[in-house]
């Protein structure tokens, strides 16, 4: 007993708590260790689930569907048109054709209206030519551009031209010479000479020899040179006077460089006065620093080239005729192909003609539908109006002049089917051996994979139903029927009352749910 009351009352505590703490642990790891257990068996389950059902699926997607059997012609060549369609599209399901079920087929038509419509602009310009002695004939009265009649232009796509018109002509004194039919001499303006270009005007021109500097080197015969030596020199010094020769002549236009080649012929021996010059210089052939135009030949007048030396010239107008083309496509008819697939096919051509006079609604050409004449009526007159702009003169508006129209019958046949439970439809158009095909949703290659796949997926995402029976309490039942997919352990609840005491002054038990 004296030991106990030796004893540390807080660090007995403190052993208390460790004990009790270790026991919490413990039992946490257990039900974690059980919690772990559970969800593993139930993924047990769930994979078990999927392997038994996955041969099915399997079987399902391989299971090839029966050949349908064509009741007629036309239904047999249109299923051999599908079957090739779907051999050339990688996503469309293999042998469509054979395995479709057909329920209904309906054959109809739609109609491709392509007007082109050559634009024409007008324009008039004053243009002169030199007077030739020609007398002009008797002169027309002045008309607007569209008013005259012009050669006809053929083709759609014609080049710019240019029409001359008759009775135009007009016969006017030369304003460039004043009726002189002569002019200055550009090239000399007038004075007959121009600057020698060699010596500058100075009439002297440096020496060619010397090189301006007025010695050479001294040719005195001194020790004797070999052969090879003397060629060597001649060549050396035959380039630096060419490339002296470079040098002076980009100086003289007065770009400022020094010359890489030294030449003077002080530094390298004894010279002697240039017997070619004085000081460096020589007379110039022009001897006064002057030569004669080339262009005149010193008359200082030349002939005027407006008139070509007539003092007249001849003032005419010409129309000048530019052309654009303007394609306009419609299709007539209600169908669910997109018009930039019918813009593709060929069809057949019904009509096809240039529009050289009014167009009657009433009368459609053979084998054109009342309606689609019509609208094509309607779309070259609209076409044909020419939109007036305050301010501006209505010659200058290019007017079509010439229009040509084409109407293609394009049919087409709609397909519904069936294929794989499922309903679909499928467009035809096109004249024979050049079909074309459109849908918006078709069969892909690749479906029935697809569909094992997102079966599989589902039945992984199922729970699994527990088994309530072997539950090992109320409480882990409960759990199981929400749905998880692993099990969570609930801790049962404990409701601790207010401490009450009863008539015996005893305190009640804590309730347990």
């Amino acid at each position: 007993m004296s030991n106990e009351w030796n004893q540390d009352p807080d660090k007995s505590n403190n052993n208390a708590g460790n004990r009790l703490n270790q026991d919490e642990i413990d039992k946490q790891i257990r039900e974690l260790t059980r919690v772990v257990k559970q969800g593993a068996n139930e993924a047990q389950v769930r994979l078990k689930r999927v392997v038994n059902k996955a041969s099915d699926y399997w079987q399902h997607a391989q299971s090839a569907p029966t050949p349908r059997q064509a009741s007629s012609l036309e239904e047999q060549r249109l299923r051999q048109l599908i079957n090739d369609w779907s051999s050339d599209n990688w996503r469309v399901a293999r042998e469509l054709g054979s395995y479709m079920d057909i329920v209904s087929t309906a054959f109809d038509e739609t109609w491709e209206v392509s007007l082109e419509t050559r634009w024409e602009t007008r324009s008039m310009e004053i243009l002169s030519e030199p007077y030739t002695g020609r007398s002009p004939i008797r002169p027309q009265p002045l008309l607007p551009v569209w008013d005259y009649e012009l050669p006809e232009v053929a083709g759609l796509k014609a080049a710019p031209t240019r029409t001359r018109l008759e009775g135009m002509d007009e016969i006017v004194s030369c304003t460039s010479c004043n009726s002189t039919g002569h002019v200055l001499c550009s090239g000399c303006n007038g004075r007959g000479w121009i600057v020698c270009p060699e010596c500058k005007g100075r009439t002297k021109k440096r020496c060619s020899t010397c090189r301006g500097r007025g010695y050479i080197s001294d040719w005195t015969p001194g020790e004797k040179k070999t052969f090879f030596k003397k060629q060597a020199d001649n060549v050396a010094s035959t380039v630096s006077n060419k490339f002296s020769d470079v040098f002076d002549t980009i100086r003289q236009q007065g770009v400022p460089i020094p010359n890489p080649v030294d030449t003077d012929p002080a530094s390298k021996g004894p010279t002697v006065p240039c017997p070619e010059c004085i000081n460096g210089e020589v007379n110039c052939s022009c001897g006064n620093g002057k030569r004669v135009c080339s262009t005149c030949q010193g008359a200082k007048m030349s002939l005027c080239s407006n008139c070509g030396g007539t003092g007249k010239v001849v003032r005419h107008r010409e129309i000048s005729r530019r052309f654009d083309l303007r394609s306009q496509n419609r299709f007539i008819g209600e169908t669910i192909i997109p018009s930039a697939q019918l813009s593709k096919a060929e069809g057949d051509l019904v009509y096809s003609s240039e529009i050289n006079e009014t167009l009657h609604m009433d009368a459609p050409p053979d084998l054109v539908p009342q309606d689609v004449w019509r609208a094509t009526v309607e779309l070259v007159e609209s076409e044909r109006k020419v939109v007036d702009k305050p301010g501006l003169d209505p010659q200058s508006f290019p007017r079509p002049t010439l229009q040509v129209v084409e109407l293609v019958r394009i049919p087409y046949t709609t397909i519904r089917y069936r294929y794989a439970d499922q309903d679909y439809v499928l467009y035809v158009y096109d004249t024979e051996g050049h079909e074309k095909f459109y849908s918006d949703r078709f069969p892909a290659r690749w479906d029935r994979v697809e569909r094992l796949v997102k079966a599989i997926t589902a039945d992984l995402r199922i729970p699994t139903q527990p088994d309530v029976q072997n539950a090992q309490n109320d409480s882990e039942a409960h759990v199981y029927g929400g749905g998880y997919r692993v099990p969570v352990e609930v801790p049962p609840v404990t409701v601790q009352e207010e401490d009450e005491e009863d008539e015996n002054g005893n305190t009640p038990p804590p309730i347990t749910h």
